[in-house]
């Protein structure tokens, strides 16, 4: 691939000092580049403008080739958002191609290839999708059932020709999701309570279960997976882990959270995924972690709290996919990525 001029032994040659985590991000975002054949040569790109690992997000699609990034920062906390990515993007001399705005026009929706979804952008509403070219790819950051119910409106997708575009957690490629379940676990630690010994309950209804389980088993607890919560049996539980997907009516309700306390009461709660109702928690007088509520759709811990790899390999892994979907590509099983319809973003 001659864009964008990326090869292993240049690479290898600006790998950063210890303690760089600026160079450290932008060296794994190289290297991801070239594991995964990102080329996004002569494309659009339309990506949010963030802070903390939002921050690498235009410059990683610019690394990769797109022609220019429009990056949108929202109006609260715009500034800062803008610092961050110009100052990445100096980092990665890539600054000329990517424009800062706190709105993106028109004429700039229409001429875009790719869109990212991403939190400065989302909804993707059908006031944006009708905007678009019908050739023009929705790329997903993450897979669909870690996104909140909205985010991106399908139905206006599929009636204007629009392609969502996922990553595939299952590419051999991708450690996804052994590192989240390395974060989980770090999450229970974080809380103070031992993994070794101790008796876990994880309440998962997605794709995540068998990796909390093995990396919580790796480390000496004894675990047992509930698909949901009124399935938790009793017993002398140490840990309860929250790990479910997002939804417009959460689970993890008064009801639900009165069943935790019949048969867990001393047991402490770990939010780690999808949404408690804490104000129903502390009615029953559970002990949750982290103390302060996630926001909603998040982590009970950021991604990069292990460092850059984890956010860097979604994000270039979820370019990927949609740059796959822009050429045409027919995804098959085990595949970097998919096609999302309404039936595969509910599973």
């Amino acid at each position: 691939m001659e864009e964008p001029g990326l090869t292993k032994a240049n690479a290898r040659s600006s790998r950063p000092q210890v303690g760089d985590i600026e160079g450290a991000t932008l060296q794994i975002i190289r290297e991801q580049i070239i594991a995964l054949r990102l080329d996004l040569s002569g494309l659009a790109v339309v990506a949010g403008a963030g802070e903390g690992q939002q921050a690498f997000v235009a410059s990683a699609a610019v690394m990769a080739g797109a022609q220019k990034v429009v990056a949108l920062a929202k109006p609260t906390g715009g500034t800062e958002a803008a610092k961050a990515t110009a100052g990445f993007a100096r980092s990665a001399s890539v600054a000329d191609r990517i424009q800062i705005v706190d709105h993106v026009a028109s004429w700039e929706w229409q001429a875009a290839d790719i869109v990212v979804n991403c939190a400065q952008i989302a909804p993707i509403s059908r006031s944006i999708i009708e905007l678009l070219s019908p050739r023009a790819v929705i790329a997903l950051m993450a897979e669909p059932w870690e996104l909140a119910v909205g985010a991106v409106d399908i139905t206006a997708c599929i009636g204007a020709g629009i392609k969502i575009a996922a990553p595939n957690y299952n590419h051999p490629q991708l450690v996804v999701h052994h590192e989240l379940a390395q974060l989980c676990c770090t999450l229970i630690e974080e809380a103070g309570a031992p993994l070794g010994d101790s008796l876990i309950a994880v309440i998962c209804d997605t794709p995540m279960a068998p990796f909390i389980k093995l990396a919580l088993s790796s480390r000496g607890a004894t675990v047992n997976v509930f698909p949901h919560p009124s399935l938790l049996t009793r017993s002398d539980w140490d840990v309860v882990v929250a790990a479910m997907r997002p939804s417009a009516r959460p689970p993890m309700n008064i009801n639900a959270l009165a069943h935790i306390f019949e048969t867990a009461g001393e047991a402490l709660l770990v939010q780690f995924s999808g949404e408690v109702d804490r104000s129903a928690a502390n009615y029953f007088g559970l002990r949750i972690w982290p103390p302060k509520r996630p926001g909603r759709g998040q982590l009970g811990l950021p991604l990069h709290a292990l460092g850059p790899h984890l956010p860097v390999c979604k994000l270039v892994a979820g370019l990927k996919a949609a740059e796959s979907a822009y050429r045409g590509v027919r995804f098959e099983d085990g595949d970097i990525g998919y096609m999302v319809d309404a039936e595969i973003w509910h599973k």
